[in-house]
């Protein structure tokens, strides 16, 4: 079963970490988090808890730093500089994230925030590309099983062209664990992504094993400096069950 979400960016990510379980009676068991089948035991055994968090990305004005660090200088339809933003989820110390219930609706009003950017974007979790605006380019990156990674030295360079029917990329699209609906660049629209549970549980063994919760958001340009490298502001919350480990 997919897990929806609608957006103005979305996504979806786990987290675990490896310990000892403590489940719903108070039973304590040796338990570590290797498979996304230890996952699914470990919540199934425990007594998760749920918390609310927020994850947002400001707007970022047109300001893509050409020729600087390992950016190149403008050049027309090729990826030359980014921006880039991070944002982590806040929770406790060694625990095993059991779902996410993502609502990109509440915090701006139940009317969805429409999503606008220039040129173009990848959004990760955990450097796990799991949406982007130009479907071919995810070709360069290295994968991690199934799951590609996303790394600026892998595309800065890659020529790409302004056309609209050039496919846009969702994790898990090509082989119908999600669905996914995300808008063409400088444009108003409403992104949505929907990832089924075996792929969510792979996001959340990789969670595990990186110690981390990081999802970012990669703005990306070419050659104008009034226009590339912006998107405007895009929030959301996830509901998250959990269960302690010690």
């Amino acid at each position: 079963m997919k897990r929806s979400v609608a957006l103005v960016s979305s996504l979806l990510t786990v987290a675990c970490s490896s310990g000892e379980l403590e489940g719903e009676k108070g039973r304590q068991d040796s338990f570590s988090i290797n498979s996304t089948d230890d996952i699914a035991t470990a919540c199934s055994e425990g007594d998760p808890i749920s918390v609310t968090l927020e994850v947002e990305f400001p707007a970022t004005d047109p300001d893509c730093p050409f020729g600087e660090g390992d950016n190149m200088d403008i050049e027309n339809g090729v990826i030359t500089a980014r921006v880039e933003q991070f944002d982590s989820l806040e929770l406790p110390e060694g625990v095993v994230v059991c779902d996410l219930a993502f609502d990109f609706q509440g915090i701006t009003g139940g009317e969805g925030t429409p999503m606008v950017y220039d040129d173009n974007f990848w959004f990760t979790f955990d450097d796990v590309v799991l949406a982007g605006s130009y479907g071919p380019m995810v070709e360069e990156f290295d994968k991690d099983g199934n799951l590609p990674i996303y790394s600026w030295d892998s595309i800065v360079g890659y020529p790409f062209e302004f056309d609209d029917t050039i496919p846009t990329y969702c994790l898990g699209e090509a082989d119908g664990s999600s669905d996914c609906d995300i808008p063409p660049p400088e444009t108003n629209g409403v992104m949505s992504l929907s990832f089924d549970e075996d792929l969510v549980n792979e996001l959340s063994l990789r969670a595990v094993q990186s110690e981390r919760f990081d999802f970012s958001f990669i703005t990306m340009g070419d050659n104008d400096p009034d226009r590339d490298c912006a998107h405007e502001y895009f929030a959301f919350t996830v509901e998250v069950p959990y269960v302690r480990v010690r």
